[in-house]
């Protein structure tokens, strides 16, 4: 039960004992909010945890859920099952506090990796502040998201929402105040974030949403369903329940794995330069927790009752074309393949050009890239929430990494240690990126030199980054106006920031080509 060093404190289930205090923060790590999901619980839905007598030691994080050894987040299949859990984060003061706003932060990592356990998520910066922080964990990859007949779909977030049920019951325990939750994201975890806001299963549990680059792709079940046959196939197993479940989780990873493989040969060869990213499994419209897109028709943009701020970076795409991951357009026809991967026509890449005169072809590519896979959802989701009504405040980040002469720009999941504070560690924003090993090698923040990085102009962005998120968790206001129904205000987040009023002139002409698209199945 581990040794009394830290506070207790009583749930539902049991009490928990923190672990030593750490940069002014007592934490509470691997507490339950779900059962196990093995055995007969595997491939549905959340159920509650079994109480425990006595006190439980929650100064070590629990195991991660399954997921590929390479993504450096430590899975071990040996180190067991009880990976529904969360950490909880509080002001490691003398006397417990009450009240404090809440903050809930969804890991990204594609769907197929990460842990809310993982120090990028650290939270001084935000338990300083007066925050409760909580960081759970949920199924990722197949055990989280295949779709196979006779077990609900997206079980990954149906565990986010057990989570937020178990944040309304048991944060105030711990001081937080259930009535003042944020949810917050990036990646898939921003994507989450965008679901949530739109499922009626998710209302009422929190109170204000951030989402950092969404991510739009969801998946039909029927495209769902031919993704499992492949990896059952590949697993030498029928694609069914049973067959499915009776894998232990290594083949399973194994199997996807190998599905994966094949599509990114296939992107190599000249497919969807989106392929390049392996990503079998996203959300998928299931018609009740996820109904339909989060940027269009009747769902789009959400809840507008729950304000919510909306990030992105400039350069999303960089990472994975930069790193020598996805392949890069180094002529005209490159540029035009990659345009009719993402539903753009010739005229469209004409006018990237207009609008980035003198750009080699890699640029223009990237520019694409970035736009089709994160920009655009997050700027549509933002516009979607502001024309129902609802408050929106909408950033962009465009901070450029220094590393490798600056090749990657403001890449994607770069900005996440700045929102968190912590912007000294080199390699935190990769807790986002799906299993990217090569980018994993590359110093893409800068040198870990003592007294040179961060920058002075780097810590302070990220104090000032800390100050907005904090400050629309707790109060509604990250210090620039709303979005209105018809445009408005966008931060722009930089060595020296900047407020933008004109309209993304790249939004125009992704209206023009989806609104082409939805003329033609009208």
């Amino acid at each position: 039960m581990g040794q009394d060093t830290g506070r207790v404190v009583r749930t539902r289930a049991g009490a928990v004992r923190a672990g030593a205090p750490r940069r002014g923060v007592l934490s509470f790590r691997g507490v339950p909010y779900a059962a196990p999901p093995v055995g007969a619980l595997r491939f549905r839905a959340p159920e509650p945890p079994a109480p425990w007598a006595g006190v439980r030691d929650a100064s070590r994080p629990s195991p991660v859920a399954p997921q590929d050894p390479r993504s450096g987040y430590g899975w071990d299949p040996g180190a067991g099952d009880d990976h529904l859990t969360l950490d909880v984060h509080v002001p490691a003061t003398g006397r417990a506090a009450q009240g404090l706003p809440v903050l809930v932060w969804l890991h990204g990592g594609g769907w197929v990796s990460g842990s809310g356990s993982a120090p990028a998520y650290f939270p001084a910066a935000w338990v300083a502040r007066g925050f409760v922080v909580v960081s759970p964990n949920y199924r990722l990859g197949f055990e989280g998201f295949g779709s196979v007949a006779g077990a609900p779909e997206n079980r990954g977030l149906l565990d986010q929402v057990a989570a937020l049920r178990w944040v309304a019951r048991e944060v105030a325990a711990f001081g937080g105040d259930p009535a003042r939750v944020t949810i917050a994201g990036e990646s898939a975890g921003a994507a989450s974030v965008a679901a949530l806001l739109c499922a009626p299963a998710a209302r009422g549990l929190f109170s204000r949403a951030i989402a950092a680059s969404v991510t739009g792709e969801l998946l039909t079940a029927e495209r769902a369903r031919r993704t499992s046959a492949q990896v059952a196939a590949a697993a030498r197993v029928p694609a069914t329940l049973a067959g499915l479940a009776g894998l232990p989780p290594v083949r399973l990873l194994a199997a996807s794995d190998t599905v994966a493989q094949d599509r990114l040969a296939g992107a190599t060869a000249g497919g969807d330069p989106r392929d390049a990213v392996p990503l079998l499994y996203h959300p998928v419209i299931d018609g009740d927790l996820v109904r339909g897109s989060f940027t269009e028709g009747p769902d789009a943009g959400g809840d507008p009752a729950v304000p919510l701020l909306v990030n992105h970076q400039a350069d999303e795409w960089t990472l994975f074309s930069r790193s020598g991951f996805a392949p890069v357009a180094r002529t005209r026809g490159d540029v035009e393949a990659f345009a009719a991967a993402v539903g753009l026509n010739r005229g469209a890449v004409r006018r990237y050009r207009e609008l980035l005169p003198g750009a080699p072809p890699g640029a223009v590519g990237d520019a694409l890239l970035t736009d089709a896979v994160f920009a655009q959802p997050s700027r549509r989701f933002a516009r979607a929430h502001a024309a129902r009504g609802g408050q929106t405040f909408l950033s962009r980040f465009t901070w450029r990494s220094p590393a490798l002469g600056g090749r990657f720009g403001a890449t994607h999941a770069l900005d996440v240690p700045f929102w968190f504070g912590n912007p000294e560690a080199m390699e935190q924003f990769l807790h986002a990126v799906p299993v990217l090993p090569l980018a994993r090698r590359l110093p893409l923040l800068g040198p870990r030199v003592p007294g040179v990085w961060p920058t002075p102009a780097a810590a302070a962005l990220s104090r000032r980054a800390v100050a907005a998120w904090t400050g629309f968790a707790a109060g509604g206001n990250p210090g620039w106006p709303a979005l209105g129904p018809d445009g408005g205000t966008v931060k722009v987040w930089g060595s020296t920031d900047a407020l933008e009023s004109a309209p993304d002139p790249r939004d125009a002409l992704w209206d023009e080509v989806l609104g082409d698209v939805a003329a033609a199945h009208r």
